[in-house]
Parts: C-alpha cells; sequence; structure tokens
C-alpha cells in the first residue's frame, strides 16, 4: 500500500513539474532561429500590394477561423498549418514563391514558416507581424464567406 501512495504521489509530482508552456516557448525559440528577420509588417504588406510586388499570402488557419474573414487580396492560399506537407507534396506551395505566412497572431504563422524553411528549403517566406489581428486593428480589409464583399472590420476589446 505505501509504495502505491508513494508511486501515485510522484506520478502527480511530476504531473504539476511538467509545464507544457515551456515546450511552446521552445518551440518559438528554434522557430525564431529559422526564420531569423523575415518578419513584415501591415504597413510593408500594403506597400507590396500596391506596389503589385509579386508575393502570395499563406494563411495556415483553420478553415473556420480563415471563413470568418481573411486578407483581402487575389493572391491568398488557404492552407492550415497542420497540412503543409501536403501541400508542399501537391505543388500548390511552391519553394521558389514569395509568401507572407498568416495567422490570427503570429505565433502559427512563425511556427509554419520555420517549417517551410528548414524542411522545405523555402528561401522567400515571411511572417506577418502580429497576424490577421493586427490586419484589421491597422484597418486592413478582410473578405468573408458570407460574400458581403470588401470589408472594414473594428476589434472590440
Amino acid at each position: 500500500m505505501k509504495k502505491l501512495l508513494l508511486a501515485g504521489l510522484l506520478s502527480v509530482g511530476l504531473l504539476f513539474a511538467y509545464n507544457p508552456l515551456e515546450g511552446v516557448k521552445a518551440q518559438k525559440q528554434a522557430a525564431l532561429k529559422i526564420v531569423g528577420n523575415h518578419f513584415v509588417d501591415v504597413k510593408t504588406v500594403k506597400k507590396w500590394m500596391a506596389g503589385n510586388k509579386k508575393f502570395e499570402i499563406l494563411d495556415v488557419r483553420e478553415p473556420a477561423e480563415f471563413l470568418a474573414g481573411h486578407i483581402d487580396y487575389i493572391e491568398t492560399i488557404h492552407v492550415p498549418r497542420g497540412v503543409l506537407y501536403g501541400a508542399v507534396k501537391k505543388g500548390k506551395i511552391k519553394p521558389n514563391k514569395k509568401y507572407v505566412v498568416v495567422c490570427r497572431t503570429g505565433h502559427r504563422a512563425l511556427l509554419a514558416a520555420a517549417t517551410l524553411m528548414k524542411w522545405y528549403k523555402f528561401k522567400n517566406v515571411y511572417v506577418l507581424k502580429g497576424g490577421i489581428k493586427a490586419w484589421i486593428q491597422d484597418g486592413g480589409i478582410i473578405e468573408n464567406a458570407l460574400n458581403l464583399g470588401p470589408v472594414k472590420v473594428q476589434l472590440v476589446k
């Protein structure tokens, strides 16, 4: 009985000692090393759009998030982060193109960009700082699945 109680206490102690956020922080640090200075802000993306610079927006959010609202740009591709491998293998995204990777706040976009750069040798991959939230806060126009056309959205706090 004492051994069972001791084993139970040890496993509970290990459970509480494990901090999943440490794993997330480690992932982020590793991704930052890979991505380096490949970040762009909203103003830069808007300049690229206005200047007809050749690039595509790669939105890596989940389908429902994408349908709720995505950046209104003709060269927007939706590939959830979890299926990047399939998109690369099928040629939906290609290493020789330039991409601005977008998610809600920038974390998934950072991880997706690091994956593309490290495992698939993409060179022209940039992460939108602050993600779609930053885009909206800066007055960027989004398109949604209701086909209302381009709309301006204001974040409510």
